[in-house]
């Protein structure tokens, strides 16, 4: 039987740049938003950081580290790097 994992992947621009199979069970959902969230600001300036910080309806937002969810996939949004995660069977 096949495990369950967690597939994370990079994408710079439509380009898959990284790719990491961590166990189903080792995070929860809100950990693994924040952990896309840590890998996608990597690539922002500070500025951007801080835009991206701001709450939704403040003037100044910036959504690059907003992340959407599709029923057991996320995905960060906003930027030319986009970080995914997404359970899958393990192979």
């Amino acid at each position: 039987m096949p495990r369950r994992v967690w597939k994370i992947r990079g994408y710079e621009d439509e380009r898959q740049v990284f790719e990491q199979a961590i166990p189903a069970g080792s995070l929860t959902d809100q950990e693994m938003v924040a952990l896309l969230q840590r890998l996608a600001s990597r690539h922002l300036s500070d500025g951007e950081v801080i835009a991206s910080s701001l709450n939704k309806n403040t003037r100044g937002h910036a959504p690059y580290l907003e992340v959407r969810r599709d029923h057991r996939s996320f995905a960060t949004t906003g930027s030319r790097f986009c970080y995914t995660a997404a359970v899958e069977d393990d192979r």
